[in-house]
């Protein structure tokens, strides 16, 4: 369920698959040489060795949830860390005949009635988009597992409906099981289970007049086992 123009076509699929595995067992091992050994040097020195190896510790499960182009997607849970649970987007870069990890993203989820209850209101205004866009997400997500054609259009702006919107019906129909699953400022992220099996996608939200809307989005698939 995405933009297929998204879908950057010269990036070996396969390869990144193969990479991401790799990063998945080096957490999981608790192995901070691999993982270093698996990113760019700048990505390292930037911001890689400290929000990684900060990780380490904490990592019980890892599951690569599918690639895109050169970025993969790994679903992770990490008690003590400071997200027990997250879903952390690689980007991959060729560097001489190797493919490296050269930059990432973290998605997590607040917990809305926690954080309104802290009174913080700086807190409550810096996280009011994550806020709302999980909220629009979930029902979104509802939406589709009930196959609500016409409750599930009504998250999509204008444009993305008329670029994908027909295609995007046919689809819902193989919907099973759609879950939130992370976010991070107005992107979300959807695991669904479909009849031809588990996609994830990230959807790009922006603000209209009547609320939330969904304006781009692209699908990690996974690779072959």
């Amino acid at each position: 369920m995405c933009d297929p123009a998204a879908v950057e076509s010269h990036i070996d699929h396969g390869a990144v698959w193969t990479r991401a595995l790799e990063l998945r067992d080096a957490l999981l091992a608790g192995d901070g040489g691999a993982v270093e050994a698996l990113c760019e040097a700048g990505f390292w020195q930037r911001s890689g060795r400290e929000e990684l190896t900060a990780l380490l510790p904490h990592v019980s499960s890892a599951t690569v949830l599918g690639v895109l182009g050169r970025r993969s997607l790994m679903l992770l849970t990490a008690p003590g860390a400071r997200h027990r649970e997250s879903a952390l987007e690689q980007m991959w870069v060729t560097v001489g005949d190797r493919l490296l990890v050269e930059d990432e993203r973290l998605f997590s989820l607040a917990d809305r009635a926690q954080v309104e209850a802290s009174g913080d209101i700086d807190r409550i205004a810096r996280l009011r988009t994550k806020l709302d866009c999980q909220d629009a997400a979930r029902a979104y997500a509802a939406a589709l597992v009930a196959q609500d054609a016409e409750r599930a259009s009504a998250s999509w702006a204008p444009a993305y409906a008329a670029a994908h919107g027909a295609e995007l019906r046919r689809q819902m129909a193989t919907v099973r099981r759609a879950e939130l699953i992370g976010s991070v400022g107005p992107r979300t992220l959807i695991w669904l289970v479909m009849e031809e099996g588990e996609h994830t996608v990230e959807l790009l939200w922006r603000e209209h007049a009547g609320g939330w809307m969904i304006e781009g989005a692209r699908t990690f698939t996974p690779g072959a086992v």
